[in-house]
This record gives structure tokens, C-alpha cells and sequence, in this order.
């Protein structure tokens, strides 16, 4: 009850204390937007009155879902082959020198590079689904090989020796040690999946995508706007982040791994 009531009143404090910190950060940004011309620097206020007049359309809220559609089908694209790659290149050396080369081209290579090369190849509409993709796979990769490499391997021969079950083998054993290191690649692929498929919408001029408002904001020089779009970005991206969190955590392997 008392330790209950600790944690409680721990998280209020937290949040709390991130509250004033973000209304610092307000109150920091409308002195630099006193001090500097509107066109460079709009603000507070100016940001938030676009922003309440883009939540009251309808459009806005199509757009945000057709970014968000792209974002869900690259991340978990990437996060199933991740895995399946994964498995197998720690547990075959051969496929791991295999893959490496691309792995390695894939996580050094600028996103621009991925963008302008995908936009020669194929449609438009499917370019930021690719790059968001892309930008993920090798991350889940490396940490599903990380997660196999610290298996206990004398309990896999222990289990083999006593002739356990292989479902009961993946089910209790692998899946377990994997999986801190599944969900740890996961938030951290979330925020790459957000800039690279923005980023890919931005460049191919994508329409019905945040990418093509923002693209439009920097054409007509709405500071404003660009601002405004920009913290709807922040929002999903922390609620789609919080969202998995929530599904990590209500796993039955979340306990145990404090990943998060």
C-alpha cells in the first residue's frame, strides 16, 4: 500500500516536473521570438492559433492518418524481416557474412541517398513506406543478433539433453532472452520511422502526407505553419511511442526486463 502509494506520488511529481519544463521552453522561445522577426521565428501564440485552426479540419486529421498508415506498415515491415533475419544470421555465420554487407550499406548510407534512389525505381506513393523501412530493418537486426548472442547456451544443451520440447525451448528460453532487445530496437525505431518517412514525403512532394504540408509551408514561407506541423509531429510520435510502451509493458516477457 505504501509503496503504491510512493510510486503514485512519484509519477505525479514527474510529470509534473516535465510540465514546467516544457512551459519554460515556451516561455524561452516567446522571448526569441520577441527579439527576432515574425517571418524567423513566430510565436507561442501565433504557432498555436494555426495549430487550433489545423486540429478543427477535418483534412488535417486524413493526413496525419495516411502519414501514420505509411509509418505502422515500414516499422513493422521491418521489425518482422528484422527478426527473421536476425535469428537466422546468429544462427549461421555463413548468412551473417552474407547480409553484412548490405546491413552495413543500409545503416551508413543518408537517407536522401535511400529517397532519391527508391524515387528512380518505384512509385511515389510507396517511397516513404520503403525509406521508413529501410532506416529500421538493420537497427531491430543488429539487436535481435545482440539478443541471440546472450542466450545461455548451457541451458539450450541442458534442454536438448532432457529432450524439451522445441516449442516449449523457443517459448521459454529464446523468446525471453530476445525479447528486452526487440523492444529496446523498437521505441528506438519509432523515432527514426517518423524522420525518415517525413523526410521521404517532404522530398517526393507525397500528397496527402504531412511531408507535402510541410513541403507547401516552405514554398509559400509559412513559419507558422512549418512550426505547427512540426509539433503535431512531436504529438504522434510521442502517442505512438507511448502506445507501444503500453503493449511492452502489458507483455508477459516485460517482467523482469526493464528496457523501458
Amino acid at each position: 500500500m505504501i509503496n503504491s502509494f510512493m510510486k503514485n506520488s512519484f509519477k505525479k511529481l514527474y510529470i509534473n516536473i516535465n510540465i514546467i519544463f516544457i512551459l519554460v521552453w515556451i516561455i524561452i522561445w516567446w522571448i526569441i521570438s520577441l527579439t527576432v522577426d515574425s517571418f524567423f521565428m513566430p510565436s507561442p501564440f501565433e504557432t498555436f492559433k494555426i495549430l487550433t485552426k489545423l486540429l478543427v479540419e477535418s483534412t488535417t486529421y486524413i493526413i496525419v492518418g495516411m502519414t501514420i498508415i505509411r509509418i505502422v506498415i515500414g516499422l513493422f515491415s521491418a521489425l518482422l524481416l528484422g527478426i527473421i533475419l536476425g535469428i537466422f544470421s546468429a544462427s549461421n555465420k555463413i548468412i551473417f557474412r552474407f547480409l553484412q554487407p548490405i546491413m552495413v550499406a543500409v545503416k551508413s548510407t543518408p537517407v536522401a541517398s535511400f529517397i532519391i534512389i527508391a524515387m528512380v525505381y518505384m512509385n511515389i506513393i510507396y517511397v516513404p513506406i520503403f525509406c521508413g523501412f529501410l532506416l529500421c530493418l538493420p537497427i531491430i537486426y543488429y539487436n535481435v543478433i545482440e539478443g541471440m548472442e546472450v542466450i545461455d547456451k548451457e541451458m539450450i544443451s541442458m534442454a536438448l539433453l532432457y529432450k524439451v520440447p522445441k516449442k516449449r525451448l523457443i517459448m521459454k528460453i529464446y523468446i525471453p532472452s530476445i525479447m528486452p532487445y526487440i523492444n529496446a530496437a523498437l521505441l528506438t525505431a519509432v523515432g527514426i520511422c517518423w524522420k525518415g518517412t517525413i523526410a521521404a514525403e517532404v522530398i517526393g512532394v507525397v500528397k496527402n502526407s504531412i511531408g507535402y504540408k510541410i513541403y507547401n509551408a516552405k514554398v509559400y514561407l509559412e513559419t507558422g505553419e512549418l512550426f505547427s506541423w512540426t509539433i503535431i509531429i512531436i504529438t504522434c510520435s510521442m502517442i505512438i511511442e507511448s502506445i507501444i510502451k503500453g503493449i511492452i509493458r502489458k507483455s508477459k516477457y516485460y517482467k523482469g526486463m526493464k528496457v523501458i
